[in-house]
C-alpha cells in the first residue's frame, strides 16, 4: 500500500516536472541608471535646471557674504573709535549675519539636493516604462539595475543604449 502511494506520488511529480514550462532564465540584461540620468535628453534638461538653481543660490550667498565682509571690515577699521557697547552691538550684528549666512548655505544645499532627487525620480519613473518595453521587445527575462549587485557584466547584456534611444524618442 505504501509502495503504491509512493509510486503514484513519484508519477505525479514526474508529470509535473515534464508538464511545467521551464522557468530558467533565458536572457539577463542590465541597464545603467546613472547613464540614463546623465545622457538622456530629460536628464540633460534637468541638469541645466539644477545648474540654474545652483547659480541663483550662489548669487544670494555671494551678496550675503559681501554684506558680512563689509560689516567685519567696518568693525576692524572703526573698532578703535567705537565705544565698547557700540563695538559689542556691531559684533552681535556680524554674528547674526554670519549665522544667517550659514543657514542660507545649508538651505541652498538642501534645496539643490531635494530638486536633484525629485528630477532623478521623475526620469527613473519614465525610464522604467521604456525599460520594460525594451526588455519585452528583446525578450529579456530579467533586467538588473544595481551595479553593486553585479560581479561581472558582459557588454552584450547592457541595454542602456537601447533604453536611452527609446527614452529620448518619448515626449
Amino acid at each position: 500500500m505504501i509502495e503504491k502511494r509512493l509510486l503514484v506520488m513519484v508519477c505525479i511529480l514526474m508529470g509535473l516536472v515534464w508538464c511545467t514550462p521551464s522557468y530558467a532564465v533565458d536572457k539577463v540584461g542590465y541597464v545603467n541608471l546613472q547613464r540614463l540620468i546623465n545622457e538622456s535628453r530629460m536628464g540633460k534638461v534637468a541638469r541645466e535646471e539644477i545648474q540654474k538653481l545652483r547659480e541663483e543660490k550662489e548669487e544670494v550667498l555671494a551678496l550675503k557674504l559681501k554684506e558680512i565682509n563689509m560689516l567685519r571690515d567696518n568693525i576692524n577699521k572703526k573698532g578703535d573709535q567705537m565705544d565698547s557697547r557700540e563695538k559689542r552691538d556691531k559684533r552681535a550684528v556680524l554674528k547674526r549675519a554670519y549665522e544667517d549666512y550659514q543657514r542660507l548655505v545649508n538651505d541652498a544645499k538642501e534645496d539643490i539636493l531635494k530638486e536633484d532627487r525629485e528630477i532623478v525620480s521623475i526620469i527613473l519613473k519614465k525610464a522604467d516604462g521604456v525599460l520594460k518595453k525594451v526588455a519585452k521587445k528583446k525578450k529579456f527575462a530579467i533586467i538588473l539595475k544595481d551595479p553593486n549587485a553585479i560581479g561581472y557584466l558582459d557588454p552584450s547584456v547592457d541595454i542602456t543604449d537601447d533604453v536611452l534611444k527609446a527614452l529620448n524618442q518619448k515626449k
